[in-house]
């Protein structure tokens, strides 16, 4: 029985040679190839059914609608904010709607104005000096309402009014902050008194 296994092997044994070591026909397993190729035609049914298929969502699609859900928690608490300079105060105090917030201005904002509020085409955000605003409700208008000829959007028909007003909240948190490349005051930008320190 040895010899005719011994016979069976040796005829298994490939041609094929390397550094005294000769190659055994050895092919992989049936359950092996079995899973490769569910592996390959899961993966053509995933590629075209998530990039061609109007049923499948995005991956921009599934983090918008995690970014609503996370905003109807948040403002859950608040309700529908208006964009008065108690309430903005308020928002600019909670951390948590900051952080809500710093994520919109990136999204919106900051190809304009910079990461950091420092400015690019857009006027610095973090310095004493103004344009279109006089006090905390003026920067609600000018993102509502946009300005120097949509030069500046309006986002009011873009964002929700509660996005507007952490958003607004956010804006006048970066004021006395420090970009890294701050844009000089335009000569039309005139200083303006501080930001009041409390809530009335």
């Amino acid at each position: 029985m040895n010899t005719h296994d011994d016979r069976h092997d040796a005829a298994r044994i490939l041609d094929h040679e390397y550094d005294g070591i000769r190659e055994f026909d050895n092919p992989t397993p049936g359950w092996w190839h079995a899973i490769f190729f569910a592996s390959v035609i899961f993966s053509a049914v995933y590629y075209f059914f998530y990039t061609f298929s109007p049923l499948a969502e995005s991956p921009e699609q599934v983090w918008k609608e995690r970014e609503v859900a996370k905003f109807k928690k948040l403002f859950g608490a608040y309700g529908e904010l208006k964009p008065d300079e108690s309430t903005i105060l308020k928002m600019k105090s909670d951390q948590n709607m900051m952080k809500v917030a710093a994520g919109l201005f990136g999204q919106n904002c900051a190809t304009c104005h910079g990461t950091d509020g420092g400015g690019i085409n857009g006027f610095n955000l973090t310095d004493d000096k103004y344009k279109n605003v006089a006090n905390l409700e003026d920067i609600a208008k000018v993102i509502a309402e946009g300005r120097n000829s949509g030069a500046m959007p309006a986002w009011g028909n873009r964002l929700s009014m509660n996005e507007q007003v952490i958003l607004t909240s956010f804006v006048a948190s970066l004021r006395g902050t420090q970009p890294s490349n701050p844009k000089s005051a335009d000569p039309l930008e005139k200083p303006i008194a501080p930001w009041p320190d409390r809530m009335n």
